[in-house]
């Protein structure tokens, strides 16, 4: 389980993991107090924490032994926007690396002696490369007040840090210079609130500094920010009584207890551990969509669709998507959050060119990557319009016919294509906008398909090249047909013999029969069962003598059902000759 770090309280304590590298100097944790909630002039929705004890004794600046100013030069600099200290508390370089000087008499902390009394940390990381680097990535940037001491002009300066040291005012004593560094943090209220002891290991890694009082039960000295306002090479510090005290830069055995402000919605766990400290739970932000669907182009006046793909949470979270547009290469909109990766809107008149981006979020705030689409033209002039909507036919045993219209917004002239299963069944040109037209799959276009599932497609296209298609499905299912001529075949005098061909194939199970007449025109008409003749090739008698129309002619019919075939029956060219 987990809660929001803006559910703790002030003094309450959470515990940051040192990397493995460096967890003789400062042990496998470094404990952080609570020091409040959303400071004044922090940033906001953060909370503000400090280290709970003092975590190592080091020089806030070395001596500067190319500096003019002589004390400077004997005691170290105490301008913090050029401090050592504060260079190292936000470097995260490996060892040897994290310096580089910031004025042209700076220099590193490098010698004992030399250049700090105690503990020269030049080849030491950087602060942040010690920690553990998920926690250093969630450190805000903090904007902080320090003053400048009467050698550097007086009255203040700003500064950015993640790490930083407390300021007087901060910390509940007197304002340097009557100026106020920020405002006092809600974790001190006085002396003892201020009172802070070394760790086991600050006190073992003192490089040789002793002192009865220095020991992990007393109260020990430890760094502000604010410069000693009278001269150029003191630095104010707590006392170990919790009092205001100062000491020169250089001094290597006064405290370090840094803060830093992290996102209120960073999440904790929900008790505390065994040592009475509650522990970061890390929330990852989710991956960006790895794409988005748009069109190349859009038709003012009508909707556009657009869809992302999906993205994926390390933590499992709920994720929100959140589409932008951007027309006419103006500035990015937001225009829908939620959990649909789909969106739709009218396209305006307005818009020469549009642009969508998408990211995701998942359900503590964190945001992903942008995925942005390609430009996209609007185009003014409307595609034309068929009526109806796409649709299935269902089961057709015999030739149908659709009807429809076709309008344009524009008035363009449209051309329309008819298409069964991607092969033009008809092309007409200049249609009548608003006239019913009729897609016809009859005669050979229905008879020439096989059973099972059909597409008609009818395309509408407009002299602009705007097109708009309709789909409609069908299925044809014939468990049987029956085939005559159109027209009977004339003679001049009654057929008394035939020959008749049929293409065919007829697999077993299937059922097949040829019929014919030599009276055609009669008022009824007499059909004889050739079938057998036609298997065996040979000719057919006809039986019927009588003929009442004055016409004489021969007429073919053949009848096939599938029956129990399993596969297509199917006849494909009918032919023959009478005499």
């Amino acid at each position: 389980m987990s809660k929001a770090l803006s559910s703790l309280s002030v003094g309450d304590k959470i515990e940051v993991p040192v990397l493995s590298a460096y967890q003789s100097r400062f042990g496998a944790k470094i404990v952080f107090k609570v020091a409040d909630m959303n400071h004044s002039g922090y940033p906001a929705n953060s909370v503000t924490l400090i280290a709970e004890k003092i975590i190592q004794i080091m020089a806030s600046d070395a001596k500067e032994p190319n500096n003019s100013d002589s004390n400077r030069k004997s005691y170290g600099n105490n301008r913090h926007i050029h401090s050592n200290l504060l260079q190292w508390l936000n470097s995260n370089a490996t060892a040897g690396n994290w310096y580089s000087a910031k004025h042209s008499a700076d220099q590193a902390p490098t010698t004992k002696s030399t250049h700090v009394t105690y503990n020269p940390y030049t080849a030491w990381a950087g602060f942040l490369a010690m920690l553990d680097p998920k926690f250093v990535a969630e450190l805000l940037t903090t904007t902080l007040t320090v003053v400048k001491s009467s050698t550097d002009g007086g009255s203040y300066e700003t500064f950015n840090a993640k790490m930083f040291l407390a300021s007087t005012t901060e910390v509940g004593l007197a304002n340097e210079n009557s100026i106020a560094e920020g405002s006092r943090l809600a974790l001190f209220s006085n002396d003892a609130s201020r009172v802070a002891y070394p760790t086991a290991e600050c006190v073992s890694n003192a490089d040789g500094y002793t002192s009865s009082n220095f020991a992990t039960t007393k109260g020990w000295y430890w760094w502000l920010r604010t410069p000693y306002f009278s001269n150029a090479c003191s630095v104010r510090r707590v006392y170990t009584d919790g009092a205001l005290n100062y000491y020169s830069a250089c001094g290597g055995n006064s405290g370090v207890r840094p803060l830093c402000n992290l996102k209120s919605s960073i999440l904790v766990s929900d008790t505390t551990n065994s040592a009475g400290n509650y522990t970061i739970i890390y929330n990852s932000a989710p991956t960006a969509p790895s794409g988005i669907t748009a069109p190349a182009t859009a038709y003012s006046g009508n909707n556009i669709n657009i869809s992302c793909a999906a993205a994926t949470d390390p933590d499992g979270d709920a994720l929100t998507y959140c589409f932008e547009r951007s027309y006419n290469s103006g500035a990015w909109t937001q225009v829908q959050a939620s959990a649909s990766r789909t969106f739709t809107e009218a396209v305006s008149t307005a818009w020469n060119t549009l642009k969508y981006r998408v990211r995701a979020k998942d359900s503590y705030g964190n945001y992903s990557a942008y995925t942005t689409s390609g430009d996209i033209a609007v185009i003014h002039n409307q595609p034309p319009a068929i009526s109806g909507s796409n649709a299935n036919l269902g089961t057709k045993a015999a030739g149908f016919t659709y009807n429809y219209s076709v309008t344009d917004p524009d008035n363009d002239v449209v051309n329309v294509v008819e298409k069964v299963d991607n092969k033009t069944t008809a092309t007409k040109n200049n249609v009548t906008l608003g006239a019913t037209l009729a897609a016809a799959v009859t005669g050979n276009n229905f008879t020439a398909l096989s059973n099972g599932a059909h597409t008609l497609t009818i395309t509408a296209t407009d002299n602009v090249g705007n097109s708009a298609t309709r789909t409609l499905t069908f299925t044809k299912s014939i468990s049987g047909f029956v085939i005559v001529l159109s027209e009977p075949l004339e003679a001049d005098t009654q057929p008394t013999r035939c020959n008749v061909s049929v293409n065919r194939e007829i697999p077993a199970g299937g059922e097949f029969k040829v019929e014919v007449c030599n009276n055609p025109f009669d008022a009824s008409p007499v059909w004889e069962d050739c079938t057998n003749a036609v298997i065996q090739g040979v000719a057919h008698v006809f039986t019927n003598k009588t003929n009442t129309s004055a016409q004489c002619g021969l007429n073919i019919r053949v009848t096939v059902a599938r029956g129990d075939a399993l596969t297509s029956c199917w006849v494909s060219g009918i032919g023959g000759s009478f005499e």
